[in-house]
């Protein structure tokens, strides 16, 4: 533990002194303040946590650091998509490889897919392994107007969700069908030609509750980039109540996503991107008893994509041209069992398992008309114990199976010390992983001549150095990550306010990259191709502590400030220390006005990094939005109307030098029936 001592207080000593306070301050009143409170003091009215350790948790107990961001924050913050509201997070980093692929990050830029992100939504994974690995993708189709919060753990959490969960865990927890009776519709028109629209239904009674919702969102994206997207989706889920101890969930849906792409040279063409899915979820929870609990979950999703060019270059002098393809579709099938227990009053126990399996077909990608496929098995349990009133102590681990990479154990230990019921320290280590994709396991990507009279390489026949893209040799392991951390959760009660903040060392190892390889080419000798596998590295070390301060001076009036300071230390990849910006700073102000109005306004900056992928350093990032809204009613109708205006401040950077987010502006007309 000396290092993870020693960095912390390098950094604290630079930009974090309201954080030592509260380290050293607090345990040296909790003697004092152990002896004027009661049990119950510890068991109050505090936020309940559900998706960290899968138990049900207030936010003062949950083993990490927890962000909660409820249907209201995410109705202020003037988002149109996931992606922009998780920049109200700390850690979180926000970038669009071009305007129609937003994506946000925890902590580094390492990739633009969401890769070592895992993302739920009602405990549906969102992860695609397809080619790199991604969420931002699901992301995308997910309708904020159906959501009832979003409940991100910064850090890691393979030990309760296994590979994948690896840097930040986004769980999203939509509506209840029951919560959302009536009609609602929405339309949003505005600059940039974004053009959006909700319509939303609602039926049902005690028993059983149904909502249908279909949502379409368009936008031209930046400017002078080939990016306009167009998103449309239909989702149906069902809630019923078949007994009072039972409670069954099922969903289905569907979507379909259209995306500009390239940069118009040779050999990435502007082009349009297609990915199509179709999903259900079928979830039981059974209370067997007042301490116990069962659920069981069942899931399926297929996605297709489309991504087809016509590359050009020279040979020998000569045109050569392929047809680069990136189409194929994925199917995910999913079982899951999960049990909870309190085997007594300072006792609890949950454990589980799930089976998962992926079929992918792609032969431009893959080389072979056949299916490729893996199985994952995954067994888990955490266990809850509180020795005394004041300190609650957890244990997790998951043990996974995994068709190609063989088993491997996540654990995690940590320690709550409850100064007073308003003040929590927390101590932890944990251990998690990232899976390779099929893509790294499993790629062999060839490029074929349709250029007629090159000397090299007739029609049809697979071109000489650039004509194997990727060959892997499956050899590579998962991504590992350590994590050292020491949180604290606070609530000044007298001034409104609210604390947490959280310092980490995070160790990463077997980083994924891609490194050349040289194929023989026994038609021409000569020409051997140029390829590329994929392979392990050391990865980096990020050190640093991140905060959010919560305040409502004034009844009508939350301030919020979330940052992060961090350092990286560069393992053995190029520019690896330039992936992580030293500080990420988000501060955001709700102000309701006379009259029914509503004012918002959200700020976020950074220091210059890169994104990794083709990002280029760019200067600070600074972008201000501004929303101003207003909620009425026509008879028995509820109404919104709103106006936010993004980048109020001007355009900055993003993702490339060349690449500019400008200002936008946006109005929304919201109606509920």
């Amino acid at each position: 533990m000396g290092g993870i001592s020693f960095r912390i207080s390098e950094i604290a000593r630079r930009r974090g002194a309201p954080l030592c306070f509260a380290l050293i301050v607090l345990p040296a009143a909790a003697d004092h303040a152990a002896d004027h409170v009661t049990e119950s003091d510890y068991f109050g009215d505090l936020p309940v946590v559900l998706s960290v350790s899968r138990l049900e948790q207030p936010l003062s107990e949950v083993p990490g650091s927890v962000t909660v961001i409820d249907r209201d924050l995410i109705r202020r913050s003037g988002a149109r998509e996931v992606a922009e509201v998780l920049r109200l997070v700390p850690g979180f980093l926000f970038t669009s490889r071009n305007g129609a692929n937003p994506q946000a990050a925890y902590h580094s830029g390492m990739d633009v897919f969401g890769s070592r992100m895992q993302v739920y939504v009602d405990g549906r994974s969102l992860y695609s392994s397809y080619l790199f690995g991604d969420t931002h993708l699901g992301l995308r189709g997910i309708v904020l107007e159906d959501i009832e919060r979003i409940e991100v753990l910064r850090g890691s959490n393979s030990a309760s969700y296994g590979a994948n969960a690896f840097l930040g865990v986004v769980n999203i927890i939509t509506r209840n069908a029951a919560d959302s009776h009536g009609v609602t519709l929405s339309a949003t028109v505005g600059d940039k030609g974004i053009d959006d629209n909700v319509a939303r239904v609602g039926w049902g009674n005690d028993k059983a509750s149904f909502r249908i919702t279909g949502a379409r969102r368009v936008d031209h994206g930046l400017d002078r980039v080939y990016d306009e997207s167009h998103i449309s989706s239909v989702q149906f889920r069902g809630d019923f109540v078949p007994t009072p101890n039972d409670e069954v969930m099922f969903q289905l849906g569907a979507g379909q996503t259209a995306r500009g792409d390239g940069e118009g040279t040779a050999g990435n063409p502007f082009r349009t991107t297609n990915q199509s899915d179709a999903r259900a979820l079928l979830r039981w929870r059974h209370q067997i008893s007042p301490d116990e609990k069962l659920e069981l979950r069942a899931s399926y999703e297929r996605e297709a994509f489309s991504d087809i060019a016509r590359v050009t270059g020279t040979l020998g002098g000569n045109p050569i041209s392929a047809m680069q393809d990136n189409s194929g579709s994925v199917t995910r099938q999913e079982l899951g069992l999960q049990h909870s227990l309190v085997l007594n009053q300072g006792l609890r126990f949950v454990w589980g398992g799930e089976w998962r399996h992926e079929s992918l077909t792609s032969p431009p990608l893959y080389a072979t008309t056949d299916s490729i496929s893996l199985h994952q098995w995954r067994g888990f349990g955490t266990i809850e114990w509180r020795p005394h009133r004041q300190w609650l102590l957890q244990a997790s681990g998951m043990q996974e199976g995994h068709s190609y990479t063989g088993s491997a154990f996540s654990p995690r230990v940590s320690a709550s010390f409850h100064a007073t019921p308003d003040h929590t320290l927390r101590f932890g280590v944990t251990k998690s992983q990232r899976a390779p994709t099929f893509y790294e396991l499993r790629a062999d990507t060839r490029l074929y001549n349709l250029s007629p009279g090159n000397p090299l390489v007739a029609i049809g026949g697979q071109i000489p150095v650039y004509g194997w893209l990727y060959r892997s040799s499956g050899t590579i392991k998962p991504e590992t990550l350590i994590t050292n951390e020491i949180g604290y959760l606070g609530n000044f009660r007298s001034v409104n306010l609210k604390v947490d903040a959280r310092a980490f060392v995070e160790r990463m190892n077997h980083r994924v990259t891609v490194q050349g390889l040289s194929i023989p080419n026994p038609a021409f000798p000569a020409f051997p191709y140029d390829s590329k596998d994929f392979v392990n590295r050391p990865g980096p070390h990020l050190h640093g502590f991140e905060y959010q301060f919560d305040w409502r001076p004034l009844p009508d009036t939350r301030l919020m400030l979330a940052e992060m300071h961090m350092r990286i230390a560069r393992g053995s990849v190029v520019d690896e220390e330039q992936e992580a910006p030293y500080r990420n700073t988000s501060l955001t102000w709700l102000q309701t006005l006379p009259g029914g109005f509503e004012f918002s306004a959200i700020s976020t900056s950074s220091t210059p990094f890169k994104w990794a992928a083709g990002g280029q350093v760019i200067s600070t990032p600074r972008q201000l939005d501004v929303r101003l809204g207003k909620r009425f009613a026509v008879g028995a109708t509820r109404a919104e109307v709103s106006l936010t205006v993004q980048g109020i401040n001007g355009g900055h950077q993003i993702y490339k030098i060349n690449q500019r987010l400008d200002r936008r502006a946006f109005a929304t007309l919201r109606l509920d029936f």
